[in-house]
């Protein structure tokens, strides 16, 4: 996990923007992001300091995550199966031109 610093000021009003926190996958994807979750307002009541709001973000970030790595493995799957087509195309294409030099 890391942590990103906004250095935009926000206002005191402001219950979106101020204290939001987002989440995000490391291929940058966002998995959620919840609006004012640590300004002093909504601490207990859906905010950093209510249990069950925090639950949920755990939850939605598991489950982000459950999902992601099929989608890796499908994708690196796939990488041995173009490299084994691009080997095949390049031992073709050196016996066509082996062929043609003899």
């Amino acid at each position: 996990m890391q942590l990103r610093h906004i250095p935009t000021e926000t206002s005191w009003e402001d219950l979106v923007d101020h204290g939001y926190v987002a989440v995000y996958l490391a291929s940058g994807k966002m998995v959620l992001r919840k609006d004012g979750f640590q300004h002093n307002r909504k601490l207990r009541a859906g905010g950093a300091y209510d249990a069950k709001a925090i639950e949920s973000i755990v939850a939605e970030v598991k489950q982000a995550l459950a999902t992601e790595a099929p989608a890796k493995e499908a994708a690196a799957a796939e990488v041995p199966s173009a490299k084994a087509d691009l080997e095949s195309q390049v031992q073709a294409a050196a016996t066509k031109v082996g062929a043609s030099a003899a």
